[in-house]
């Protein structure tokens, strides 16, 4: 391109080259976990102890408008308090703790895809895992329901991260590829 400077780079800033995914940092990964812990004992508790104050007064409410209407209250609140959750776990999957298999399980039931795995038969370390599972989740939760997606995971300092995926109704599969030094 002629007057026009372009940077292709993998480690960050700059334009990603084609097929290539945005790995997390360490500092991306650790902010999105205390995110989503600060949503979880933020609002959500504070919306499950206001639910709770609703079931307290509902008990002792003689009027019956009154009580449905605290009744319609109290479904409003679960309702937010599951959006909360909802939202958190978008930020952060909670089940990251649990490992890379359910991560991507989790995540591909929510948003109903066909996923195949071909993991190492080693256990990521605790920095690889987590942003592993973060690059992975984000890529999965950008896709239309019913893509068949295959995630292919290899190296231990070294990760290397293939995601395939086609999505309903076309022939058409697309490769992404990243790698992230995790040691």
């Amino acid at each position: 391109m002629v007057g026009t400077a372009r940077r292709y780079n993998v480690r960050g800033g700059g334009t990603w080259l084609p097929g290539w995914l945005r790995v997390p940092g360490r500092s991306t990964a650790r902010y999105r976990f205390e995110l989503e812990r600060a949503l979880n004992d933020g609002p959500a508790a504070g919306l499950s102890a206001l639910a709770v104050e609703l079931d307290l007064f509902s008990a002792g409410v003689a009027d019956l408008r009154l009580a449905s209407h605290v009744e319609v209250l109290r479904e409003k609140v679960f309702s937010l308090i599951e959006n909360v959750r909802q939202l958190g776990g978008m930020i952060h999957p909670p089940v990251l703790a649990e490992g890379l298999e359910p991560t991507c399980l989790s995540v591909a039931e929510r948003y109903d895809l066909r996923l195949g795995l071909d993991l190492p038969d080693h256990e990521l370390g605790s920095q690889g895992r987590l942003r592993t599972g973060l690059l992975v989740a984000d890529r999965l939760a950008t896709l239309e329901p019913g893509t068949t997606v295959r995630v292919r995971v290899r190296g231990r300092r070294f990760v290397r991260v293939r995601i395939t995926e086609q999505r309903p109704g076309s022939q058409v599969r697309r490769n992404l590829r990243a790698v992230l030094l995790c040691g």
